[in-house]
């Protein structure tokens, strides 16, 4: 008895990752990172896509295959056209104006959930052509993460029964962390750090693997009180904030969820903002001035000086990224 011949994702529908184009996008970006990996950059792509799909469905496209380069050129004229004013097509209905880094992450996702579905760069749109513009990673606009304000939300929070949620926002605020590096620290490893020598290292859940003591930040009054806070609200007998049956995904969905509410309503817009301002605090530490957002730069080898550490302690490798924190010349 002959076997049937497999048929090849090539001539399948979506090359074979489902009938309906978004449920497709995601099973292929789920083959690409893996199932269980990478959920942060899954969710986003996740999200994104939905702007895409639209766009093919109004163009007639339901099947991944008939996507080519003509569609995806309109795909960015399209969002060219609504980084000046809204899109309102044939039917009425109106898309609202869209930053220059929006669109360029829009065709970064484009591109990487047909590559997920292809694995070619045949179809492949660059964003700066596609929108006329390149994206600038500096900030212009001032920090609204203010010390007061911070403490504030975690209060509410501990009011509303999120105590771990107040934790993140106060370690995230204090110490210069991420959301993932909060949640996963070690905080008996650091409070001993802190009694021993007056800092402490941010070891665990970094990104990119950069796990070394370059990154070690100094203990005042606000940081020591944050990481009290954190230890005495974690789960008995864990050394972060995770209990025995948590894991990452579920704090996120569970916890942090809420948070985010509780800050926008302080007036903070996000948790990556309250490392805004830790770097800010540190910029204007070094420099005994202002930062750039608010006011003139004074002396240029104390500027550079002082990028250098705000980025070593956010963990970046290039002194660069500091321009997005604390702005630029």
């Amino acid at each position: 008895m002959k076997r049937k011949k497999k048929t090849p994702r090539s001539e399948k529908r979506n090359y074979g990752y489902g009938k309906q184009l978004l449920y497709a996008f995601v099973m292929a970006l789920n083959a690409l990172f893996g199932q269980h990996e990478h959920f942060g950059t899954r969710r986003t792509h996740q999200i994104r896509i939905r702007i895409f799909v639209k766009f093919c469905r109004r163009h007639g496209i339901r099947d991944a295959r008939d996507i080519d380069m003509e569609l995806i050129t309109a795909y960015g004229h399209y969002l060219r056209h609504r980084l000046n004013e809204p899109y309102e097509w044939p039917d009425g209905e109106h898309d609202k104006t869209i930053s220059v880094s929006y669109g360029h992450n829009l065709i970064s996702t484009v591109n990487t959930c047909l590559y997920a579905m292809r694995r070619d760069e045949k179809v492949h749109l660059p964003a700066r052509k596609a929108l006329g513009v390149a994206r600038s990673n500096v900030r212009k606009t001032q920090i609204q993460a203010d010390i007061a304000d911070t403490k504030t939300a975690a209060d509410r929070m501990v009011a509303s029964g999120n105590e771990r949620g107040a934790a993140v926002i106060l370690l995230s605020r204090a110490w210069g962390m991420r959301s993932t590096e909060a949640t996963l620290q070690d905080l008996d490893r650091m409070m001993r750090e802190v009694s021993a020598t007056g800092s402490a290292a941010i070891l665990e859940g970094t990104k990119g693997g950069r796990k070394c003591r370059s990154r070690t930040i100094s203990a005042g009054k606000f940081q020591r009180k944050a990481l009290e806070f954190a230890i005495s609200v974690r789960p008995e007998g864990s050394k972060c904030l995770l209990s025995e049956t948590d894991n990452v995904i579920s704090f996120y969905r569970r916890e942090l969820g809420r948070c985010r509410r509780i800050l926008k309503k302080c007036g903070i817009p996000s948790i990556r903002e309250l490392r805004c301002g830790f770097a800010q605090d540190i910029y204007e530490e070094i420099v005994r001035g202002p930062s750039p957002l608010r006011g003139p730069i004074g002396d240029r080898v104390l500027d550079r000086i002082a990028r250098e550490t705000v980025a070593r302690l956010l963990g970046h490798g290039r002194p660069q990224v500091a321009s997005s924190y604390i702005g630029g010349y």
